[in-house]
């Protein structure tokens, strides 16, 4: 997934110039990420925020996806499985949190204006063929036999 992604993290020249401010920042957005004890670290820090958030979206679908598949919506005799409605709810509030407040975007020094930022964004081009993520990252960086 993006900048551990096999064909990117091989690039260890291209690294190797990465200031060592990126570097540090790269390595706590990693420890932030770090999937361990179900994202307890990114769960933490999640809980300590205040609005706007954008969430982690895969891992929002992917507890929702839990709740629902790994539990039974009626229980014996037609009975409502409250807790299952408990969790759903959770979670789906702390969505409606995050969004509570818009999010105020700042343009930044050198940007000509949002419009320009927003334009980039809309025709930015992802790659997610592993395939010719390995093609591009050999062509940038050679195998060294």
């Amino acid at each position: 997934m993006g900048l551990s992604n096999i064909a990117v993290s091989r690039l260890s020249i291209t690294w190797e110039r990465l200031p060592s401010k990126i570097k540090r920042m790269f390595s706590e957005f990693e420890t932030l990420m770090d999937p361990s004890r179900n994202h307890r670290v990114y769960r933490s820090t999640l809980t300590k925020m205040t609005p706007p958030i954008i969430l982690f979206m895969p891992l929002l679908l992917k507890d929702l996806t839990f709740i629902h598949e790994g539990n039974k919506t009626n229980l014996i005799e037609g009975l409502v499985n409250f807790e299952k409605m408990r969790m759903l709810s959770h979670t789906l509030r702390t969505m409606k949190i995050c969004r509570s407040q818009a999010l105020q975007l700042q343009v930044p020094q050198g940007a000509k204006n949002m419009s320009e930022i927003q334009e980039y964004t809309r025709e930015m081009n992802v790659i997610d063929n592993q395939r010719i993520l390995n093609q591009l990252s050999n062509k940038l960086e050679p195998r060294q036999t």
